[in-house]
């Protein structure tokens, strides 16, 4: 699953800065940037070892943020390549560096809870999603953020607070595989196995190599006393943690 959620951002990563681009013309180095980003989305570096289009693309992300007139936005990228590079707390201080910059982008507030979630701070993180939740507009639907707010949660042991999250997510986001995997797993805490596993096979389908969805769907066979689907899944489990 972090291999998966790795190559989403990486995409996301790419999609949001064409989009800079395309607002920012004008922007040499936010151009230079997202130029890198696309050679690293090739894999550029797997033919060519000596280039690092992930150390090229900080660099020019540097020169658009000491340039000034789009700083924000260079933030906003700084904060999801380091995110991207497992470093939360780096990532953090770039995306509160944008949220200060541009109020009016609560969405960015979800970003910033993921990464105080990454650093183990639940009560920094929970404070986050509720504040891009409160700030959101009636068109305006943040399904990270009520998946936010489930995961800690479940961090918690609040396992009714996670599904009321976790739910919510999903009917804003249906096809959210994060939403239900996270239903799934407070269905199982709360011993609703029954709908653990109709959350669960949902959610293997939507992501069949994902280890962690395996787990989870094989523990609620096993509790819902189905024990061929539960040795089933359990050999899918151990299958995909020796490839992944």
């Amino acid at each position: 699953m972090r291999k998966y959620k790795r190559w989403a951002l990486i995409l996301s990563i790419v999609i949001l800065g064409a989009a800079l681009v395309q607002a920012n013309p004008q922007s040499e180095f936010l151009d230079n940037g997202f130029q890198a980003l696309l050679y690293h989305a090739i894999r550029l570096e797997e033919t060519f070892p000596s280039v690092n289009p992930v150390g090229m693309a900080i660099t020019e992300f540097e020169k658009a943020e000491r340039e000034g007139i789009h700083s924000g936005e260079a933030s906003l990228m700084m904060g999801l390549i380091y995110q991207y590079l497992d470093r939360p707390g780096t990532a953090l201080g770039y995306y509160l560096k944008f949220a200060e910059q541009h109020p009016e982008e609560i969405w960015v507030h979800s970003f910033v809870g993921d990464m105080y979630a990454e650093m183990g701070r639940l009560d920094d993180a929970k404070s986050s999603y509720e504040l891009a939740i409160a700030g959101a507009s009636e068109e305006e639907i943040f399904a990270q953020a009520y998946v936010g707010l489930g995961n800690a949660a479940l961090e918690n042991g609040d396992y009714a607070q996670a599904k009321e999250a976790f739910e919510k997510a999903l009917t804003n986001a249906g096809d959210y595989v994060d939403s239900r995997l996270g239903l799934g797993k407070a269905h199982f805490f709360l011993e609703e196995y029954a709908e653990a596993i109709e959350a669960l096979e949902v959610a293997q389908v939507q992501a069949p190599r994902s280890a962690t969805v395996s787990y989870y769907l094989a523990l609620s066979y096993a509790a819902e006393g189905l024990d061929e689907q539960a040795e089933h899944a359990f050999a899918r489990y151990d299958e995909l943690q020796a490839t992944n």
